[in-house]
């Protein structure tokens, strides 16, 4: 499963980098960039905080998750506490 999704319940830090994510969180794994960001969505629509999707040639940090989860949300809503 190429495709590692890291997420918590506190926001990433702004100076946080890909090794201290990779060292301090737990991933879960996906066969599919797809998967990945479908799972990310349903994170940050649980209220969640999506830090890192990491995978063959691909390495997504908060901000570019958001970006590329926006036609899931237009699919699934979006009910993100605070939102």
């Amino acid at each position: 499963m190429p495709y590692s999704l890291y997420y918590a319940q506190a926001p990433a830090p702004p100076d946080v980098g890909p090794h201290e994510v990779l060292t301090r969180l737990v991933p879960v794994h996906f066969s599919t960039i797809e998967d990945a960001l479908h799972a990310a969505a349903l994170v940050i629509r649980g209220g969640q905080h999506a830090w890192l999707i990491d995978g063959p040639g691909v390495r997504y940090g908060p901000a570019e998750i958001e970006e590329r989860c926006r036609p899931i949300f237009d699919v699934i809503g979006r009910k993100r506490p605070g939102r």
